[in-house]
């Protein structure tokens, strides 16, 4: 029986080193756990934080690059808008300037017409005295190719010269 119930002796051994051992463990090896302990903790918290405020600055981010986004779209849609008008400004004067130009061009070939039109009436009329002084002379020669007809002439040029 002595196996099942120990002796005092052994009792009184066994809870000595037993308090001695939590004693060294208590006054030593458990501060050093419980600051391990405590350092994990913050380190936890430390990183539950910074967690935190990275994703409060995320959304931030977020935030101003949403906002950014739309400041740029609202830019490009300026700019495209303002393209558009300046290109519509563009094609009017473009087309201003070709209707002057073209105006400009129908001017000066009507002149340039009128002028040439002014010459050959000119040649012609130049021709046609021409022609007529031609004419009127081979009548005159064929007329007065006699010498009656030559004297006729000059009495009635003489009498029309006197009045």
């Amino acid at each position: 029986m002595d196996i099942i119930t120990p002796g005092i002796g052994l009792i009184f051994w066994n809870t000595l080193f037993f308090l001695v051992v939590f004693l060294i463990i208590g006054k030593k090896i458990v501060p050093i756990i419980s600051k391990a302990l405590k350092d994990r903790e913050d380190s936890i918290d430390s990183a539950l934080k910074s967690a935190e405020q990275a994703k409060t600055d995320i959304e931030k981010l977020k935030a101003d690059n949403e906002k950014m986004k739309d400041a740029a779209r609202a830019e490009r849609e300026e700019i495209i808008n303002a393209a558009k008008v300046r290109a519509d400004e563009v094609i009017i004067e473009a087309s201003d300037a070709a209707k002057a130009e073209a105006s400009r061009i129908m001017t000066e070939a009507k002149a340039s017409i009128e002028a040439e039109k002014r010459d050959a009436l000119a040649n012609i009329k130049g021709v046609v005295a021409e022609l007529s002084l031609e004419i009127a002379e081979k009548v005159v020669r064929k007329q007065l190719s006699n010498d009656t007809a030559q004297q006729e002439l000059v009495k009635e040029l003489v009498e029309s010269a006197k009045i």
